[in-house]
């Protein structure tokens, strides 16, 4: 009896030291991948609602953030139009383009989660996308735009001199931005429908706050192309003040 007590002693001892070495805990571990679930079902949701519990300030208003906010997305690329020069059919014909980052997101998985020495958490995981996320200003976007810029000058030249001739300068200008702004978006719809799906793997730094005693994310490492199925951890973050170094 004396030996068994020793052993069982032994073990626990054991037990107690590694757990004290690895800093891990299932416990620690379920809240961590609790914590990852629900920051990453925010994140694909399109919105922010609520962020800030599950992550920092830093990771909740950074680029990765932005990057899936559908409601960003679409008042970023407003943006880059002139108000006052668009009229009521083209503008309708912007909010619905918008429409589409909101089905951009197509699903995620925690693939790993881990938990060191220090207590912090290190989440692999992946995001499913119906199409690339710099669909709208990749090389092959720029290109074209480039294209319909220089086709539509040439091709519509002499109908542009004639509205010249029944319209005010700046009657001109408003007419032809509209007919550019149409024609790039049907290209950008274009380039959308015959893209193809795209898995992208992101890893997730996940620490407790001491003072709510709660698990956030604390930084998201810029997301990589995960189609080959591997997982690494990029140099530079999609933090807020990663982004705003650049």
């Amino acid at each position: 009896m004396k030996i068994n007590k020793k052993i069982c002693a032994a073990l626990l001892s054991a037990s107690m030291t590694i757990s004290l070495l690895t800093g891990c805990s299932s416990a620690d571990k379920d809240a961590i991948r609790e914590t990852s679930e629900n920051f990453l079902s925010i994140v694909v949701s399109g919105t922010t609602d609520n962020i800030e519990k599950y992550a920092n300030d830093s990771v909740s208003n950074g680029q990765f953030v932005r990057t899936f906010d559908s409601a960003y997305l679409a008042q970023k690329f407003k943006d880059g139009f002139k108000s006052d020069e668009i009229d009521a059919d083209t503008s309708a014909k912007v909010d619905s383009f918008c429409e589409l980052f909101s089905s951009m997101v197509t699903g995620y998985e925690i693939k790993d989660v881990t938990v060191d020495k220090n207590g912090i958490g290190t989440v692999t995981a992946t995001i499913d996308t119906a199409f690339p996320i710099n669909v709208i200003d990749n090389e092959e976007a720029v290109s074209k735009m480039n294209s319909i810029t220089e086709t539509y000058a040439t091709e519509k030249a002499d109908e542009i001199q004639a509205l010249y001739e029944e319209h005010t300068d700046e009657e001109v200008e408003a007419i032809v931005y509209n007919d550019m702004i149409v024609e790039i978006l049907d290209m950008y719809e274009g380039l959308i429908q015959n893209a193809s799906p795209e898995t992208y793997a992101i890893v997730l730094t996940v620490e407790k706050n001491a003072e709510t005693d709660s698990w956030v994310v604390t930084n998201v490492s810029t997301y990589d192309n995960a189609s080959t199925g591997t997982t690494e951890t990029a140099a530079e973050t999609a933090t807020a003040e990663a982004s705003q170094s650049k």
